[in-house]
């Protein structure tokens, strides 16, 4: 069991790790679960590995689309892979729902904190307007805006989010 001690500062670590990452990298989904997966030991460097691939298209809330965010959606595959601990292939069904109910809470924790679940919303509410980011014109007025600091921000407060409903689960 982690002491108050150690999970405040496992918990600030995971923040900071994922809002560098984000500002390293500009991925929120890989970056928010790379901090996750790396620090709370969630599988072993190639399932990792595998799974940071498979989160770099969740970047720009899903594929550059604007919709959910990517940071929130690799919090809730960081659930997956802290409470489903058997095989994927089969129904275990006390696990899947346990991993769907703490799921469920980060989704309606980060709705609360940020006021909103898709990438749009989020940066119009955070930037004062949103970005369509695939287009160079914008992602430079993105980038001028304060675009990479806002959403290192977020992707360090789902982390954290995620680590705590983790840490809660244990």
């Amino acid at each position: 069991m982690v002491g108050n001690q150690e999970r405040q500062e496992l918990l600030d670590k995971i923040e900071r790790e994922a809002a560098q990452y984000e500002r390293d990298l500009h991925a929120c989904g890989r970056s928010a679960l790379m901090a996750l997966a790396l620090n709370m030991n969630l599988a072993n460097a190639n399932c990792i590995d595998a799974v940071l691939r498979a989160a770099i298209p969740l970047s720009g809330g899903i594929a550059g689309t604007r919709n959910h965010c990517g940071a929130l959606l690799a919090g809730i595959m960081a659930i997956g892979l802290a409470q489903v601990t058997g095989s994927p292939r089969e129904d275990a069904v006390g696990e899947r729902k346990a991993a769907m109910a703490a799921s469920k809470r980060l989704y309606r924790r980060f709705e609360k904190e940020l006021g909103h679940v898709r990438c749009f919303d989020i940066r119009d509410v955070g930037l004062g307007r949103s970005f369509d980011t695939s287009d160079p014109g914008e992602q430079k007025r993105f980038e001028e805006a304060g675009g990479f600091v806002f959403c290192s921000s977020v992707v360090g407060k789902a982390a954290r989010m995620a680590a705590e409903i983790i840490l809660q689960s244990r």
